[in-house]
C-alpha cells in the first residue's frame, strides 16, 4: 500500500513527471474538415460554459469548476477544438495515478457540430495520451438517457460497469459508469 502511495505522490508532485503535451496549436483533419486542436486556457472558460448551456440547457459545470480544473496541469488535460477560430468542442480529463486510469471528466460538442467525428477524435486522442502514460484504463460517466453518447462510447471500446443512482445534480438522473481497458 505504501509503495502505491509513494508512486502516486511522485507522479503527481514531481515536475519531471508532469504529462505535458504540445497542443499549443495543432491542425487536424476530421471527416474531411480542418480544425485546430489546442490545450484549453482560462480565457476559454466562458465559451466552455456556453457550449454546455447549448447542450444541456443549463451548464453542469460552473466557471469556477472549470477554472480549478485548468489550474491542475499535473493531472488534468483539457483540449478545445476550433473551427474558424471559434471553439466548437472540448474535452477534459483527469489522471488517476493510483488506479492507472484516465477519467474523462467532461466532453461537449456544440450541437451543430455533433455527429461530425469531433467527439471520436477527442476520445481517440485521450486514448493515445493514456497509452503514452502507460495507464491501464479510461473511464467516464454518461447519463442513462443519453443513448447516442453511450453508443459512441461503446463503439470506442467502453463497456458498462455499473449504474450510479441519482448521479447528476441538476435532475438526479442516473449515470452509467463506463470503462475501456487499454491493456488489450
Amino acid at each position: 500500500m505504501f509503495e502505491k502511495f509513494k508512486e502516486w505522490f511522485v507522479n503527481t508532485t514531481n515536475p519531471a513527471k508532469r504529462p505535458i503535451l504540445d497542443f499549443t496549436r495543432r491542425i487536424v483533419m476530421i471527416s474531411g474538415h480542418q480544425y485546430v486542436v489546442r490545450m484549453a486556457k482560462e480565457q476559454d472558460i466562458q465559451t466552455l460554459v456556453e457550449i454546455e448551456e447549448r447542450i444541456y440547457g443549463k451548464a453542469p459545470w460552473s466557471y469556477a469548476a472549470f477554472r480549478i480544473e485548468l489550474q491542475r496541469p499535473c493531472d488534468r488535460l483539457y483540449l478545445v477544438i476550433e473551427d474558424d477560430q471559434q471553439i466548437v468542442g472540448f474535452m477534459g480529463t483527469a489522471i488517476d495515478w493510483y488506479h492507472y486510469d484516465l477519467h474523462i471528466t467532461n466532453i461537449g460538442i456544440t450541437p451543430s457540430y455533433q455527429n461530425k467525428g469531433i467527439g471520436t477524435y477527442l476520445i481517440s486522442t485521450a486514448k493515445n495520451y493514456a497509452r503514452h502514460l502507460k495507464l491501464h484504463s479510461m473511464s467516464l460517466e454518461v447519463r442513462v438517457h443519453n443513448v447516442s453518447a453511450r453508443r459512441l462510447y461503446e463503439s470506442l471500446g467502453f463497456r458498462n460497469q455499473h449504474i450510479k443512482p441519482r448521479y447528476y445534480l441538476d435532475n438526479h438522473e442516473d449515470a452509467v459508469d463506463m470503462q475501456a481497458n487499454l491493456l488489450r
